[in-house]
């Protein structure tokens, strides 16, 4: 055999040798380098009353700001006995402890450890005895901790000893009028409580309420079985109503005879008397878990199921690629691969664990590439993985080619995820230079997520002086005082480059929102732009107008305007912009028609589309629509592997001073954070709510009684000559027993408002301006007269009201004088709905 023969064998088996080698070793570190998510491993913990179960419970990591952990509240019996029940699913509990504090948490009430409980099975049991020390009626915060190791898990509720709320009884209602729904032959005994109208949508199971039919309430043809049992959840307890939820799963047969899973949740709004029930409000909402079954896949559409129609979804620029978010999971799928990935969700593909299917979180889809590639965020409390029980802000990416998830960032809370996502959730962007940007009180962060390196770019925003688009690409933000601006600046997060938007002289100007990502303002005239008797400012814009951002010289798209009418505000959906009205009636501004501005360009460009269908069983469907011509199918079904961290991609940002928040909750859920109160009124008194200050003191709810005597107010002498402002004024202070001449204060320039809560040390005063009478009308029944102008210059108290009229005391007459609720509702409406109020502490 010759040199050169031998030579070529040599190489070869060298090459084939280095080959296998470089092979094994390439997968060995890819093995290293990538996991599955770990599985859940806290336990979950059940509360109990009167033997029912109640709130359920879910672990977290770090001690979390109690403030703002108010999700359930669980009421304790007159033996002031808690049970409680452990679910440890194997984590070894080596202690037990609980401790009680005053909602603003100052106060520390009961620390103790418990001595006396039961561990057999992977379950811990113990009966908590609660101190008599809680005030009957009067709610606390309650914190059990877990011990395990050095490892503490903490768990949070509120506890409250009830009296004549009838909370036992709310429950048995709310389970049986669930268990009723399910039956058709007795669905038709639940009539009395229920009130079907026209606003009740008879065509979808994805919400029903109180006003949807008989036959929609019983479930219509759906044919599916209850997997779960109805878990029970108390979210409030007062002697005007509770609050239960209940949680469970549905399934049903697919097209393909698969098995399809729905979460559902039931809402009950319940007042319960020594007469009779009264079923206040009822609301059923239920939504499908994506599964990737090929009965998910026909013609160009992937089929969704039953759900709401606002679906978080983008595509790639040639169509062929869409990720969707579907139940708290992100998927992916790429139409010319046949290839569907599970790119994020805590929930497996056996069972369903209570933790797993835990929805305190929420993704948000940043953008996706032309290969299919993702980058993202998962907001929220973490129900598995290495951040399990920790609340946060997580900045993923996606590698499609590689089929892998990288963390990219980590921002820890110590707030509940209602309360992150209310505060948060307004700003939150990657560009393609990696840096990341996030809104905190009133701060835009830039965090370079290569270094870590978080420096604060925009600072002192207030609540109307900014906006940012529904891309978040663009934040327009005025600077110094928000009602005085000259200018807008709008700054592009994925360039870095800003371009100022000037107002017409003698003009000031607001930022409005945006409509995708084209820029939407106002102007008002200066000299229009005053301060109310009560000390709010009035901005009546009487032009609107559109410009691109996206185009270099910023051309001006559309101009609104029309003599008479004023804008306060704008809202938007489904590419309409709805202009919020008002008119001057030589008193005040008051509320006029709404106008619209079209934009008749929307979705033209769009490559995939939402469609909805309709079937008899399962009534109204939503699907994403391809371009693809050929049928759509799942062949590929895949989860990525996530990428193991070298080092810690966590940072902290030091939250710094904010204006006073309030909080509008319903349901458990945090409807809105504002500094306007009566905007937080407005929210929950549309969804029945309550509202709370920084402190979790209430400040509206939703209940009071019909009939409030008239409050007894008087004028002092030192005011008795003057204006009735200054006189109502007088009346409210006197009421606290305060003496203090207000025409002084007035005119030296002081506003009733700040009068008020110069002088009222210990009370919560409220500029109530924006509200409705029936609202303020709560005040009155707490026992604190409402201070509410009548034109520009003059003003009464109300002080007492029933079904069909109020009572104001007229302080020009001197005297009590009673109007019906249309005359009042009317006067106020005219003057611009100024009211002041307060609250005892």
């Amino acid at each position: 055999m010759s040199k050169g023969i031998i030579k070529t064998i040599v190489f070869g088996i060298v090459f084939v040798a280095a080959v296998i080698i470089f092979s094994f070793a390439t997968n060995h570190t890819n093995e290293d380098l990538t996991t599955e998510m770990k599985e859940a491993s806290f336990p979950v913990v059940s509360l109990y009353y009167e033997k029912e179960q109640v709130n359920e419970l879910f672990g977290y990591k770090d001690e979390m700001n109690a403030l703002y952990m108010r999700d359930s509240i669980t009421p304790i019996g007159t033996d002031r006995i808690l049970p409680v029940r452990i679910q440890t699913y194997g984590y070894r509990v080596d202690g037990l402890s609980y401790e009680i504090r005053s909602m603003d948490t100052s106060r520390l009430i009961v620390d103790q450890k418990v001595e006396d409980y039961t561990n057999e099975k992977n379950t811990v049991t113990a009966d908590l005895t609660i101190e008599n020390l809680l005030e009957e009626g009067q709610e606390y915060l309650m914190i059990l901790k877990l011990t395990s190791g050095k490892e503490t898990i903490r768990y949070y509720t509120r506890i409250i000893e009830p009296s004549d709320c009838y909370v036992k009884e709310s429950i048995d209602f709310a389970k049986n009028f669930h268990d009723t729904s399910l039956n058709k032959d007795t669905a038709g005994t639940f009539a009395t409580y229920v009130e079907p109208n026209a606003s009740g949508d008879n065509s979808t199971l994805n919400k029903v309420d109180i006003h949807s039919t008989l036959n929609q309430i019983s479930w219509a043809d759906f044919k599916g079985e209850q997997l779960t049992q109805p878990t029970v959840s108390v979210k409030e307890i007062n002697t005007s109503y509770n609050v239960i939820l209940l949680d469970y799963i549905m399934t049903s047969a697919g097209d393909g005879e698969e098995l399809e899973y729905y979460n559902v949740e039931e809402y009950y709004r319940v007042r319960y008397t020594n007469d009779r029930l009264y079923l206040l409000n009822y609301e059923r909402n239920m939504s499908q878990i994506f599964r990737g079954e090929n009965s998910n896949f026909y013609d160009n559409h992937i089929q969704l199921g039953i759900r709401d129609g606002e679906i978080q979804y983008k595509e790639n620029e040639n169509g062929n690629i869409v990720c969707f978010v579907q139940e708290g999971e992100l998927w992916s799928y790429n139409a010319n691969e046949s290839r569907l990935s599970k790119v994020f969700g805590f929930r497996g593909y056996e069972g369903m664990d209570d933790r797993e299917n835990n929805d305190a979180h929420d993704i948000r889809i940043i953008k996706t590439d032309e290969a299919g590639s993702v980058d993202f965020v998962v907001y929220g409390y973490m129900n598995r993985g290495d951040h399990e029980g920790e609340v946060g802000i997580c900045v993923y990416h996606y590698d499609s080619v590689a089929n892998t998830v990288e963390e990219e960032l980590f921002i820890p809370s110590d707030k509940s995820y209602e309360v992150m996502k209310a505060e948060l959730g307004r700003l939150m962007y990657e560009n393609e230079s990696g840096c990341f940007y996030i809104m905190m009180n009133g701060s835009v962060y830039q965090i370079d997520m290569k270094t870590l390196e978080c420096k604060e770019l925009v600072n002192g925003l207030a609540e109307n002086g900014y906006a940012v688009s529904d891309s978040h690409r663009y934040v327009a933000y005025t600077k110094g005082e928000a009602n005085q601006a000259s200018a807008v600046s709008v700054l592009d997060l994925e360039t870095g480059d800003t371009f100022e938007v000037s107002a017409d002289a003698g003009n000031y100007i607001r930022p409005l929102g945006f409509m995708e990502d084209d820029f939407i303002y106002g102007e008002a005239k200066t000299d229009m732009v005053t301060v109310d008797t009560a000390g709010n400012t009035v901005y009546p814009m009487h032009c609107v107008r559109i410009l691109a951002t996206g185009e270099a010289d910023h051309p001006q798209l559309k101009s609104y305007e029309k003599d008479g009418y004023y804008i306060s505000g704008i809202e938007i959906k489904d590419y309409t912009i709805y202009l919020n009205r008002m008119q001057y009636n030589g008193v005040a501004y008051v509320e006029a028609d709404q106008d619209t501005i079209m934009n008749r360009e929307a979705d033209t460009d769009e490559l995939v589309t939402v469609a909805s269908t309709v079937t008899e069983e399962k009534q109204t469907q939503y699907q994403l629509v391809l371009t693809s011509e050929e049928e759509l199918t799942a062949k590929k079904l895949q989860t990525p592997e996530q990428i193991i961290l070298e080092q810690s991609k966590d940072i902290a940002i030091e939250e710094g001073e904010h204006a006073p928040y309030y909080y509008a909750y319903a349901r458990g859920r945090v409807l809105c954070v504002t500094e306007n109160v009566s905007d937080a009124i407005d929210s929950a008194n549309d969804n029945m709510g309550v509202v709370l200050d920084d402190s979790q003191k209430y400040i509206w709810k939703r209940a009071k009684k019909t009939l409030q005597s008239a409050l007894t107010v008087t004028v002092g002498d030192a005011d008795a000559g003057s204006s009735t402002i200054a006189k109502c004024m007088n009346a409210m202070l006197g009421r606290e027993e305060l003496n203090v001449g207000v025409q002084t204060l007035l005119d030296r320039g002081d506003t009733p408002q700040t009068v008020l809560t110069d002088t009222m040390q210990g009370k919560t005063v409220l500029d109530l301006t924006g509200c409705n009478l029936e609202e303020v009308l709560y005040y009155v029944n707490k026992g604190t007269p409402v201070f509410a102008m009548t034109s520009g210059t003059d003003a009464v108290l109300i002080v007492g009201y029933d079904v069909n009229s109020v009572t104001v005391f007229d302080p020009a007459a001197g005297s009590n004088k009673r109007m019906t609720l249309e005359e009042a509702t009317d006067l106020f409406k005219q003057s611009g709905n100024v009211f002041l109020a307060y609250l005892r502490d």
